[in-house]
């Protein structure tokens, strides 16, 4: 269906006029009024009350309509000229009540369009772990799978849908701050940018899905519920039947080919979420090396003599794109012309800001050492002996290994429980802890308030559990 045939022709005109920024204002506090009010629709005396207001608070000045003679002055006058027109437009509809008061009420689709607006202008923060939480637990709830489909499957469809848009809007907000960097901008501006990336971004979006629980905890167990939901037959065939009722779809193999389109785009989602992540991760990485080093430069770059003209440079451009009498084709004033003296020098001196070049004789390079000669047992013995000393390195494979050995059969333990007779022991346990909050570790670590005292070392304790990839 074309969507001028359900909102009309003239819906989007007020948000192309003159009025535009007036238009959305009003509708704002027509759709905060309409939200806030518990029974059906706002009383019309009430609602040209508050526009009334907002005119008398914003002081906008006289308005004149070009398809309407009378200009309006006054705050009501302009408030109910503008609810008119919005009615007019089709978004706003009145409706008499039952002891003649005229009610306003907004039709779905204008609800719907004005709260896009409000999303736009005013970003929420999406709390990812809630959702993937949401997710598991619907589908976890074996209560639900009485009517499979509105009570598990569309809705953690809905939810997949808006967690991945999600972490997509926040893949494309990292790509806008890198857009950025190349624009003309100060190093004073670039580093207010990149404060702002870190109190908007960096600091929570980002960090929350770096440290929060990881998707991975919840995702085989996600995706097994959803096969077990194609695989039963007698649930699959509940949720083909409880799609062809929801949706309105009377072909039962048409249902039947949604349903298996829904499950298999989520488990597809869930799938792609180290992907998307990386890719997020990889953006992080590259807008703090960028704004870093073209703040750098732009810092230096200014320092030097070549810095200094370039300034100058602009300062004078500034100059002359401030007034109006001047532009760039006219020939600049003497006081200008003084600032510049450009000649050919010719040679090089003392003085100039080229610096002398000062040459070097090469010579052939000596040969640093003689090859050793070495018999095979020798050869053997040098590669045990090096062997042994990489299985004493604290790696992060050695270290996952000796993890491994201790977790055992068990998914946890305590740091505490790791046996600390010498340096040496508490030294690998500072290694299992760095490498733990590594996501690409095999194991995960969390941190408790306790202080250990072992063997004349203080430590705080912490978990160590087994990860599961």
């Amino acid at each position: 269906m074309n969507i001028f045939d359900v909102v009309g022709e003239n819906f989007f005109k007020p948000l192309t006029s003159q009025f535009k920024t007036i238009y959305l204002d009003c509708l704002t506090i027509i759709y905060d009024s309409y939200r806030s009010e518990l029974s059906y629709g706002i009383d019309r005396e009430i609602l040209v009350s508050k526009l009334s207001d907002y005119f008398e608070r914003s002081n906008i000045s006289d308005i004149e309509f070009e398809d309407e003679s009378e200009i309006l002055k006054d705050s009501r006058s302009k408030a109910t000229t503008f609810l008119r027109k919005l009615k007019d437009f089709g978004w706003v509809e009145y409706e008499i009540s039952n002891n003649q008061m005229a009610k306003i009420i907004m039709p779905d689709y204008a609800v719907t369009v004005v709260k896009t607006f409000l999303d736009i202008s005013n970003p929420k923060e999406m709390e990812y772990q809630s959702e993937i939480a949401l997710i598991y637990s619907t589908l976890t709830n074996e209560e639900l799978l009485d009517r499979p489909y509105p009570q598990v499957l569309r809705p953690v469809f809905e939810r997949t849908h808006a967690l991945f848009d999600g972490l997509k809007k926040l893949n494309t907000s990292i790509k806008k701050y890198i857009e950025a960097i190349t624009a003309d901008k100060t190093s004073e501006e670039i580093i207010s940018d990149f404060f702002k990336y870190h109190d908007e971004i960096g600091s929570k979006a980002y960090h929350r899905i770096k440290t929060e629980e990881n998707i991975s905890r919840f995702r085989n167990t996600i995706i097994g519920r959803l096969r077990d939901i194609l695989n039963d037959r007698d649930t699959f065939e509940r949720t083909v039947k409880g799609y062809q009722n929801i949706e309105n779809e009377n072909d039962y193999y048409t249902a039947e080919d949604e349903v298996k389109a829904q499950i298999s785009a989520i488990i597809d989602s869930f799938r792609s979420y180290d992907e998307i992540v990386s890719e997020i991760d990889k953006k992080h990485s590259k807008y703090l090396k960028n704004a870093v080093e073209r703040a750098k430069f732009l810092l230096l770059n200014t320092n030097n003599t070549e810095g200094k003209i370039s300034t100058i440079l602009q300062y004078i451009a500034e100059c002359y794109n401030r007034e109006e009498q001047n532009n760039l084709t006219e020939d600049a004033s003497d006081d200008i012309c003084a600032l510049f003296n450009i000649f050919s020098h010719g040679f090089l001196s003392g003085e100039s800001l080229k610096t002398v070049a000062i040459s070097r004789k090469i010579t052939d390079v000596e040969d640093i050492f003689e090859p050793v000669d070495m018999t095979d047992e020798e050869r053997e013995l040098r590669r045990i002996a090096i062997s042994e000393k990489n299985k004493n390195r604290f790696s992060k494979k050695n270290v996952e290994q000796y993890v491994g050995t201790l977790l055992s059969d068990r998914n946890m333990i305590l740091a505490s429980d790791i046996p600390i007779e010498t340096k040496r022991d508490l030294i690998r346990v500072i290694f299992i802890s760095l490498y733990g909050h590594s996501t690409k570790s095999e194991y995960s670590v969390k941190q408790k308030e306790e202080i250990i005292s072992l063997q004349g070392f203080r430590f705080r304790d912490f978990e160590i559990r087994r990860r599961y990839k």
